[in-house]
């Protein structure tokens, strides 16, 4: 198993992702990668978040995508991730915290924010910021047109609302009203519950 990742000090981080991403053969995930900065920054700009925090979240959210599935598991190990038992029957969901990893330890990251919204951007948590909600539904709005839920228009709406209102909306309808979930990953859960005390009251 490799775990290299090559890192160019002169080149600046979207030149270092992109050579990596090509060297893997991952380019559909760079342009995954690039529409979820896009929609990171829009929303950004909507809910007054830093645009350089928001863009350098969206750049690194997917860095593990970099290794295969196949490997995330005995990676999480090697980096003694906390692993819950989803991510153990389910793997790929580790790819949030071993791309925080990554950021940390081949960019150099630092950025405490930065690095919290990447770790949670599949599954988001309770107590989230609103880097860590605006990453989530930047990367939740990047699927291919034929992977999008039907209740994303909604969604939208709903964000003309507030930034809560929309994640609520994605988190309810996602665990109520959608195609059964082979694994729930417990924060999902827990972050659709701590939202809804604060919209029921407002």
């Amino acid at each position: 198993m490799t775990t290299d990742i090559t890192y160019f000090s002169k080149l600046s981080l979207e030149e270092n992702l992109k050579y990596n991403f090509k060297r893997a053969g991952k380019m559909h995930i760079w342009a995954h990668t690039l529409q979820v900065r896009h929609n990171a920054l829009n929303l950004a700009n909507k809910f007054g978040i830093s645009p350089e925090q928001a863009s350098t979240a969206a750049l690194l959210h997917d860095v593990s995508r970099i290794f295969p599935t196949s490997q995330y598991l005995e990676l999480a190990q090697m980096y003694d991730l906390d692993i819950l038992p989803e991510e153990k029957q389910l793997p790929d969901l580790l790819h949030q915290k071993l791309s925080r990893v990554i950021a940390v330890e081949t960019f150099n990251i630092t950025d405490k924010e930065v690095l919290n919204a990447i770790s949670c951007h599949t599954t988001l948590r309770a107590h989230a910021s609103k880097l860590d909600k605006i990453l989530f539904l930047a990367d939740k709005l990047s699927w291919d047109a034929k992977d999008l839920p039907k209740f994303v228009p909604l969604v939208i709406k709903q964000l003309d609302k507030s930034l809560d209102d929309g994640i609520y909306c994605y988190l309810f309808n996602l665990l109520n009203n959608n195609a059964p979930m082979p694994i729930i990953h417990p924060w999902l859960k827990e972050a659709l519950q701590d939202l809804t005390p604060s919209l029921a009251a407002s």
